[in-house]
């Protein structure tokens, strides 16, 4: 299937067909190498149907590529994609049926109407009815701007409508590349709460994103990834901190930090955001508790670790990989 201008390598859109497989979304070994840089390394991914997927990571962690490897607008190094049974590239014209989204920001024509946009843009992979194009409008929020020229949007407005186009054909795997960038609040929280009802109606979602907390508030399951590998997948519950540690704040934390170093090892210890992270069993902290108080160091909070963030098990996981890399 072609992907033509303005929307070449941004916005791909297809429709729907049915299929009994649990997995919708998989990667297998996938790796793409430019030049000296290894941007994706040998990544396994897998998206069940009905998730809401979260791909996280910083900037430059190798999230773009990966989509552009899976909607096959750019050919790995190694390893394939796999939708719905059809590999990508080797078979990515029946995949891209399959499947709607965007990577990048979306582009549209700007002396177009936002209507006029999705009549013709959708209109390249099959015929689009106007109800339907009045259904997504009103999805993502823009029924009333939907006959204005989308060269006068905001680019929230045409993150949006980036959404409204990747549903246009009710595809069963649903791709957003950072779909609340450049988002206001309000704007974040409708975005949500569309992705968590494309869940609840059946619709895989495979949702990138660098905003931690987003993927806590959406996503069922997740995975992370650092300088182009995995580092974690699974459920996004499951992604925590499962090693017993606690954050403590104190009165004095430079003074706590000697303390706490008498009774862990010093590389059990590290500094957050004000907070001293503790990698210690439940059976040392009432130890430290005692200590602290004994050398008349006010404690503050003492938070466990199930009440800690992805955010936490994030900064875990890569300050562990960056000792491994100096190791």
């Amino acid at each position: 299937m072609a992907i033509d201008s303005p929307l070449q390598q941004t916005a791909v859109t297809g429709p729907g067909h049915g299929d009994d497989n649990a997995v919708v979304l998989s990667t297998h070994g996938l790796t793409k190498d430019f030049k000296k840089l290894r941007a994706v390394d040998r990544l396994d991914l897998t998206v069940n149907r009905g998730d809401v997927f979260g791909f996280l990571g910083p900037n430059g962690a190798g999230k773009t590529t990966t989509i552009r490897l899976i909607f096959g607008l750019t050919h790995p190094t190694a390893g394939h994609a796999q939708i719905l049974g059809h590999h990508i590239p080797g078979d990515r014209k029946e995949a891209l049926r399959h499947m709607g989204g965007f990577v990048d920001d979306p582009t549209f024509y700007g002396n177009m109407t936002a209507r006029r946009n999705l009549r013709l843009l959708g209109g390249m992979n099959g015929e689009v009815s106007e109800e339907r194009i009045t259904e997504v409008l009103e999805a993502v929020g823009l029924s009333e701007r939907g006959r204005s020229k989308v060269g006068g949007y905001s680019h929230g407005m045409r993150q949006r409508l980036g959404i409204a186009l990747a549903l246009i054909h009710k595809p069963e795997l649903i791709i957003l590349d950072e779909p609340t960038s450049g988002l206001d609040p309000q704007g974040m929280k409708d975005v949500r709460e569309l992705i968590r009802e494309l869940g609840r109606q059946g619709t895989t979602v495979f949702l990138s994103s660098h905003l931690l907390h987003e993927v806590e508030l959406v996503c069922n399951r997740a995975a992370i990834m650092r300088k182009g590998h995995m580092i974690a997948q699974g459920p996004v519950a499951n992604l925590r901190p499962t090693n017993g540690s606690v954050k403590i704040l104190t009165g004095d934390q430079g003074r706590a930090l000697e303390v706490l170093r008498g009774l862990v090892d010093p590389t059990a210890i590290r500094e957050d955001d004000g907070y001293l992270v503790v990698e210690a069993g439940d059976g040392i902290v009432p130890e430290m508790v005692r200590r602290l108080v004994a050398e008349q160091i006010d404690v503050k909070a003492i938070v466990p670790a199930l009440e800690q963030s992805l955010e936490d098990m994030f900064l875990e996981l890569t300050s562990r990989e960056d000792m491994e890399d100096e190791a």
